[in-house]
């Protein structure tokens, strides 16, 4: 039986998820929406076939409607003779394809250019570089294609070159503790810069952020998708060279990984940004998928602490496993976060959200306490330092969340609520991945 409630919401949250509507909009045409289909009801149509009328009235969100259809069932959109993608379209897309072409091969050609000059970066200089070779030319794309007024272009090359000049002027001294933690946090770092690019003017406002927090799940999800093609491209290639005793390897490793690396990177911006309305139907699936199985991994984690009597405080690497999973429940419960419909009533998931989000507290106050034990048995260090600051930064983003999960289940504040607060939050660790970059190596001499 077709339940018109259910399409009309069905319809609107696909226009509030390609981030191009904003809320007043897309109010605005749920109730031309809804005035359309009852004036047709009115002469006599059913339901089904006023809906299908209604959209297609709709002229000015025709694309987004055509779009919708592709990711919804045949029988049901079927009545929809949308028109197809219009020539300009297709041309736009070609010249898009020209851009991630041209933008890979100039990331890997950067990433070469020690080479072509006889210089030999070490690993830990390259692996501190890697983020200059190809997210410029990911901000780039979007300010092309959003784009992105002059008054934000110029900032942002500025940010960009700035850095890239004073961590590679930078001394560096055994034992390479601050050149490490630069590397590992100049690309979350210039993640969010190349955020503001994708945003353009309203990087500020709530909403925009929240699309690019969901954008850079989905990006994980891609990208993890075609980096598995790849590597199985690269063990294929060296294969059957191999079956011929022609060893391909060296050829593989200075230019396929290098070129098909920064090729897969702009790939992946490219898929999510343009196949959003694909990716973005699995995101919710993937939220109900993974929240519960993230959270029996969390309680069988900390069930085996206490069984089998293991002390954080003592063990650097056990340390550094509470870390990872805290940045990965958290990675979970802000995509979560960004695949739900604040316009969806409370359901089982948002409770596993906050068990989730509590299971993560308690993990975070041993490992908070771990680090204060190793920081009052072994003095100060860098990675110490670094450690203790992100624990607390996340601490406090968990006990918000929860907070604020409380209030709103209590219906003191909206969901909205939730998604402003943890928007304004992205600020807080873009500050401490720069003081990690910047002032760290300054603090403690370059070691």
């Amino acid at each position: 039986m077709f339940d018109l409630e259910l399409n009309i919401t069905s319809w609107c949250d696909y226009l509030r998820a390609s981030g191009t509507l904003s809320e007043d909009d897309i109010v605005e045409l749920d109730n031309h929406l809804r005035d359309l289909v009852d004036e047709l009801v009115e002469s006599g149509l059913s339901e089904d076939e006023a809906f299908f009328i209604a959209v297609k009235r709709l002229g000015n969100v025709t694309y987004l409607s055509e779009e919708y259809s592709k990711v919804n069932t045949e029988e049901f959109w079927k009545q929809l003779h949308v028109e197809p993608v219009s020539t300009e379209t297709q041309k736009q897309g070609k010249r898009d394809i020209l851009l991630i072409l041209l933008f890979s091969f100039l990331a890997g050609t950067i990433a070469k250019i020690p080479t072509f000059f006889g210089l030999e970066l070490d690993s830990l200089a390259y692996f501190k570089n890697l983020s200059f070779y190809i997210m410029p030319f990911i901000a780039l794309l979007f300010a092309l294609k959003r784009g992105m007024t002059k008054r934000l272009v110029w900032p942002i090359i500025g940010i960009f070159v700035a850095t890239a000049v004073v961590v590679n002027l930078y001394p560096s001294y055994g034992p390479h503790h601050t050149e490490t933690l630069a590397g590992i946090h100049l690309p979350i770092m210039l993640w969010l810069v190349t955020g503001i690019a994708y945003m353009g003017d309203q990087w500020k406002t709530s909403q925009h952020r929240m699309n690019f927090l969901r954008f850079t799940g989905e990006s994980i999800i891609y990208g993890s998708l075609i980096l598995l093609g790849f590597m199985v491209l690269m063990l294929f290639t060296a294969g059957i060279f191999q079956s011929i005793s022609i060893d391909i390897e060296p050829i593989l490793e200075n230019y396929l990984l290098i070129y098909g690396g920064c090729a897969a990177a702009m790939i992946t911006v490219y898929l999510v940004e343009t196949k959003k309305s694909v990716v973005e139907n699995f995101a919710p699936v993937l939220a109900k998928i993974f929240s519960p199985l993230f959270f029996v991994a969390m309680l069988a984690f900390l069930l085996v602490v206490v069984m089998t009597g293991e002390s954080p405080f003592a063990e650097r690497e056990f340390l550094i496993g509470f870390d990872l999973m805290l940045v990965l429940v958290l990675g979970m419960v802000l995509y979560t976060i960004s695949a739900r419909n604040i316009h969806d009533q409370r359901n089982p998931f948002d409770y596993m959200n906050v068990a989730l989000i509590i299971a993560a507290i308690v993990v975070d106050i041993v490992a908070l306490s771990a680090i204060a034990f190793r920081l009052s048995e072994y003095g100060i260090s860098p990675n110490k330092l670094a450690a203790l600051g992100e624990n607390i930064l996340l601490l406090v983003n968990l006990s918000a969340l929860l907070w604020l999960y409380i209030r709103y289940f209590r219906k003191k504040v909206e969901f909205k609520t939730i998604e402003i607060w943890q928007t304004k939050y992205l600020t807080v660790y873009a500050i401490w991945m720069a003081v990690v970059v910047f002032v760290f190596p300054l603090a403690f001499g370059f070691h």
